[in-house]
């Protein structure tokens, strides 16, 4: 399972701007000695629809204990790494999708905070119409969705059009509704996601990078 979060520019400009590779040094006291922290972004290459692959190496401390050549110390220093788009060229109005990262969601967080941080940047997470990609799961006439609803209460409802049905609309009203697995059929492959009401994604399938931001672009265009 890959984990997808979509992040909106809140201050983006519309001109276009290719990133440039960062470092940045920090000291800490961990465990009684300075330790120097860094945070280092690899810049790669730029795909035909204008995202820029990032990957940012960053140096955190963990408390936990363990221990080291006899010694019981309470903190650790571990380097993460963590992968991420940027779209740098061909950009969506009001900086839509503007970010995205292919980790956990406290991973995602940790990849926002520290491009709002060192850029000057400001994030929001993309919040997706799930009535709307349910609408269009339900349309005959446009049939590449097959759609299950799931509740807060783990109920859950499958078929082409849950959405006509009386629970369905009163689970609307009671705000049960927590997300929709889809079943989407791309060009490749038919694929499985669940796409959660805070507008992350967690995807079932297997798909390259490449084809992840394709599907993207398949659910920011309904």
């Amino acid at each position: 399972m890959i984990s997808i979060n979509i992040y909106d520019k809140i201050n983006d400009i519309q001109d276009d701007e290719e990133l440039t590779t960062f470092s940045q040094e920090e000291e800490k006291v961990v465990n009684d000695f300075v330790e120097k922290l860094e945070t280092y972004i690899m810049i790669n290459n730029i795909t035909q629809t204008g995202y820029q692959n990032i990957q940012i190496l960053n140096d955190e401390v963990y408390n936990q204990t363990v221990r080291v050549k006899g010694e019981v110390v309470h903190q650790v220093v571990k380097q993460d790494m963590y992968q991420a788009y940027i779209k740098v060229r061909n950009k969506r109005r009001n900086g839509v999708a503007n970010l995205i990262t292919l980790c956990r969601k406290e991973n995602s967080v940790k990849v926002k905070d520290i491009l709002e941080r060192n850029f000057g940047s400001e994030y929001e997470q993309h919040k997706f119409d799930i009535l709307k990609i349910i609408d269009a799961a339900s349309d005959v006439r446009n049939a590449r969705f097959n759609v299950s609803i799931e509740t807060v209460n783990s109920v859950s409802m499958k078929g082409t059009r849950v959405h006509d049905t009386q629970y369905y609309a009163q689970m609307l009203r009671t705000g049960q509704l927590t997300g929709v697995i889809i079943n989407y059929d791309m060009p490749q492959q038919s694929v499985t996601f669940r796409i959660n009401i805070d507008g992350s994604i967690l995807l079932y399938s297997q798909l390259s990078d490449i084809e992840i931001l394709d599907l993207i672009e398949d659910l920011l265009n309904i």
